[in-house]
């Protein structure tokens, strides 16, 4: 299924489900990020590497992009971002658009080019409890993740929806409260069983987090070797008969209307 700009509007488009590096750069799956269609603004979260190609592939093309969104600097999250930049301000000639990112993203040892910044129209950082309103959205940062770097999760206000993106973090009990009152929560899950010695969720960590949380749908992406080899299709199947909550795993490509919290179905 091919996008154009008045279909992706209200949609969230899964243009990886790539975690960590394994997979990511060992090409098993995608790791574009996340594409969000909200109705006046469109929004490129972590456009690792592949985004701008995998995009272009799905019909999206990146001058229609307003916002892009770093949830951290490590570069399976951020590995096109500059790309994404350049193309959406045509190389500059049209200086539009807002960054949002951590403070580390473009200070000592950028990821985001000073050249790039340039074409922007505005650079914001982020922080803990930091919160922007676009167009039909508002983006607000919860809470700091424990991930090595600085590295936030999200929440969009979108049509009376509360969507939340749990970006890569080891487990901690504040998320719940964090991401309470979520209707869809997409949660990075990198591994099938917790290893205290990697800052990433695991399925076992995804599955308490969705038990307390209840969102109307939960979506599980970012996956790592460990997640790929139990089919995270079925690994979802068993957390929503467990917790009683419709979850279900991201597969690349994948579109999800956000007012149903429907997946699209895919020709």
């Amino acid at each position: 299924m091919k996008l154009n700009k008045d279909s992706l509007r209200g949609k969230l488009v899964f243009l990886g489900t790539a975690g960590a590096r394994y997979v990511a750069f060992g090409f098993l799956r995608q790791a574009g990020g996340l594409y969000f269609g909200f109705d006046e603004a469109f929004a490129h979260v972590d456009p690792g590497p592949g985004a701008f190609v995998h995009a272009h592939r799905k019909g999206i093309e990146s001058y229609w992009t307003e916002i892009v969104i770093l949830s951290h600097r490590h570069l399976d999250h951020c590995a096109d971002v500059n790309h994404v930049l350049e193309s959406m301000t045509l190389g500059g000639k049209n200086k539009r658009g807002t960054l949002l990112c951590p403070s580390d993203a473009v200070e000592e040892d950028p990821v985001v080019l000073e050249f790039t910044r340039k074409n922007v129209k505005e650079v914001r950082i982020i922080g803990e409890g930091s919160s922007f309103e676009f167009p039909s959205f508002k983006v607000t940062f919860p809470i700091k993740h424990r991930h090595g770097v600085e590295t936030y999760g999200m929440r969009f206000s979108y049509e009376g929806l509360e969507v939340s993106y749990i970006s890569d973090t080891a487990f901690f009990e504040e998320l719940v409260k964090a991401y309470s009152n979520s209707d869809l929560l997409i949660l990075n899950t990198t591994m099938l069983k917790r290893n205290p010695l990697i800052d990433h969720l695991s399925a076992q960590d995804s599955e308490v987090l969705i038990g307390e949380i209840k969102p109307r749908l939960a979506i599980l992406t970012h996956f790592g070797r460990t997640m790929l080899s139990a089919k995270p299709w079925e690994v979802a199947l068993d957390i929503s008969k467990r917790t009683g909550v419709k979850t279900i795993a991201a597969y690349d490509n994948m579109i999800v209307d956000l007012l149903s919290l429907s997946v699209v179905r895919q020709r």
